[in-house]
């Protein structure tokens, strides 16, 4: 049976352990090829998934169909442990103006916007600037921006979403799995089994490198271990109780009146629009909703 730690960065390892990576070409003894929503490996082949700080990268719309995949991939009982930015504290945060918990929050991460005030911050961890979405206008000929962060949630949302697709969920606090080996909280291999902020200050402590330059990262260590940034991390253990289908999860979410999701897919309605998705190649859905 196997591990996977799903979205884990290029630097992460762990002995036992496959990860998954989107960028590469083809799988390597340890590392898979493929992203979240097609996992290149068979039915119930993993006993558990790892995934933190995955979710907020993925848009709120496909994110049922990434959690119906891993669900198909791990084995009854399988269990899946999530972190993602925690709505509810960051928040419950802002409207209390809580200057330490952002101070803190920016310890964490040294990327949190500031410049803007509490509001700033708060919609910062919601949205932020990235490579992993690019927004386009409307007519596929002007690029905008590229986004990192896309959505944010909170237990209840999370509760409801893995309740619907097949797990029974508990809200976890940091390092409290019930698998022994997932108590390890994220840390540079070779230094102490603790956690501690991955910020310039701790590099430059440590004599590490990590700095981005030009687009790119220059890193000069390892990571490995599970849980971190315990003040903003909203943390949810799931066991598999059954398997929801993809286009089940789907109708379930997004092809619903209860929700707008639907209105999303409204420019596929549009004869232009489609001829230009076609001509440029670009993957769609051929069912107009």
């Amino acid at each position: 049976m196997i591990k996977l730690n799903l979205g884990a960065s290029p630097i992460w390892s762990k002995k036992g352990w496959h990860t998954l990576d989107h960028k590469l070409s083809q799988s390597t003894d340890n590392a898979i090829a493929g992203d979240a929503s097609n996992i290149l490996l068979p039915d119930e082949s993993c006993e558990i998934v790892f995934c933190s700080h995955v979710f907020e990268h993925i848009p709120h719309i496909r994110l049922p169909m990434v959690i119906s995949e891993i669900n198909r991939v791990l084995k009854p009982g399988g269990l899946l442990r999530i972190l993602t930015p925690d709505l509810e504290s960051i928040a419950r945060a802002y409207v209390h103006k809580d200057d330490k918990f952002f101070n803190d929050a920016k310890d964490e991460d040294e990327s949190l916007r500031t410049d803007l005030g509490y509001g700033g911050s708060f919609v910062n961890f919601i949205v932020s600037p990235g490579q992993d979405t690019a927004l386009l206008d409307r007519d596929l000929g002007s690029f905008i921006a590229g986004y990192a962060h896309l959505y944010s949630y909170d237990y209840e949302m999370m509760k409801i979403l893995f309740t619907k697709l097949g797990f029974s969920p508990r809200k976890a606090i940091f390092n409290d799995s019930i698998v022994e080996e997932m108590q390890e909280p994220l840390h540079v291999i070779g230094l102490e089994a603790k956690w501690q902020n991955l910020n310039q200050k701790f590099y430059n402590d440590n004599n590490l490198i990590h700095k981005l330059v030009d687009g790119k990262y220059h890193i000069n260590f390892k990571v490995t271990g599970f849980d971190r940034d315990p003040l903003t991390s909203l943390i949810v253990e799931a066991k598999k109780t059954s398997h929801i289908p993809k286009e089940e999860a789907d109708n379930i979410f997004n092809k619903t009146d209860k929700n707008y999701n639907k209105y999303s897919f409204s420019l596929l309605r549009s004869d232009d629009f489609v001829n230009i998705l076609e001509k440029k190649d670009i993957k769609f859905s051929s069912k107009k909703e």
